[in-house]
């Protein structure tokens, strides 16, 4: 097998390797094309870490995770190698894979690599066509691709049919958020969620996720208008202080207006 020596996308590798269907994506032959083998050992206090020298790295991956954090860890090493390498070496906890989706930094662009490669558009797009923008499909799609949820919750709100945002609080405050291309930029989410919200009962007490609930939009959204309008929330605790949402405009009257107004 030739191995790639150059930056190249995840699309072009996919493509290379002639890869068109999830159950083909197999990490450790991919990162084999790149250069790279993957070991997986017991680490403490780390998920992986990656070891390079000229043209070769070795990626080692936390044994003790489980299946989908093993992969999602193995790829965003591997992003690291594709795109950092020559510069350090990598070792990434936990908090990597669940924080760093916002702003633009070297484990940001490793865990977008990691989505485009695991989670390719090309595939994800027509299977989450249609579904619900809730953990529900999050779970059905995660399980098909053998990927994290916080990864597969995204790229659904990226690439699913209907105007939706996620949102990750940690410790009752916005760490990030991240919107669907359907929802215009005016739209912010509160940088602390409302007392009627899911997440706000989440992150203070131990009562359990109730699943998809219609909620007014101005416990959420900080706009002047947002109390006209309900969508649908869906929060689940990822960690103790670690609540991910999703919101989905079910009913889309809030875009819709907002769309009318930028056309007046």
């Amino acid at each position: 097998m030739t191995v790639v020596t150059v930056y190249l996308p995840p699309l072009s590798i996919l493509q290379e390797l002639g890869i068109t269907e999830p159950e083909d994506l197999h990490i450790e032959a991919i990162a084999q094309y790149c250069g790279v083998t993957i070991v997986y050992e017991p680490l403490k206090g780390c998920e992986a870490r990656l070891i390079g020298y000229g043209d070769r790295a070795i990626i080692t991956v936390n044994t003790e995770s489980s299946l989908r954090r093993q992969r999602f860890s193995a790829g965003h090493e591997l992003g690291h190698w594709m795109r950092d390498r020559g510069k350090i070496a990598f070792v990434c906890a936990a908090s990597t894979f669940s924080l760093e989706w916002s702003d633009d930094n070297p484990e940001r662009r490793a865990n977008r690599y990691a989505a485009d490669l695991l989670l390719p558009e090309l595939m994800f797009r027509p299977l989450a066509q249609n579904k619900d923008i809730t953990f529900a499909t999050v779970k059905q799609l995660a399980s098909r691709f053998q990927t994290s949820t916080t990864a597969t919750a995204i790229r659904l709100v990226e690439q699913g049919s209907f105007p939706a945002m996620i949102i990750c609080n940690q410790l009752g405050r916005r760490r990030w958020f991240l919107r669907g291309p359907a929802v215009p930029e005016s739209l912010w989410p509160f940088t602390v969620a409302g007392q009627d919200t899911i997440a706000y009962d989440l992150l203070r007490t131990s009562v359990e996720a109730p699943g998809p609930v219609d909620v007014r939009a101005d416990g959420w959204i900080d706009h002047a208008e947002a109390y006209r309008y309900r969508l649908r929330e869906d929060s689940i605790r990822v960690q103790p202080n670690l609540v991910l949402t999703l919101l989905w405009w079910k009913d889309e009257s809030q875009i819709l207006d907002l769309d009318d107004e930028e056309d007046i």
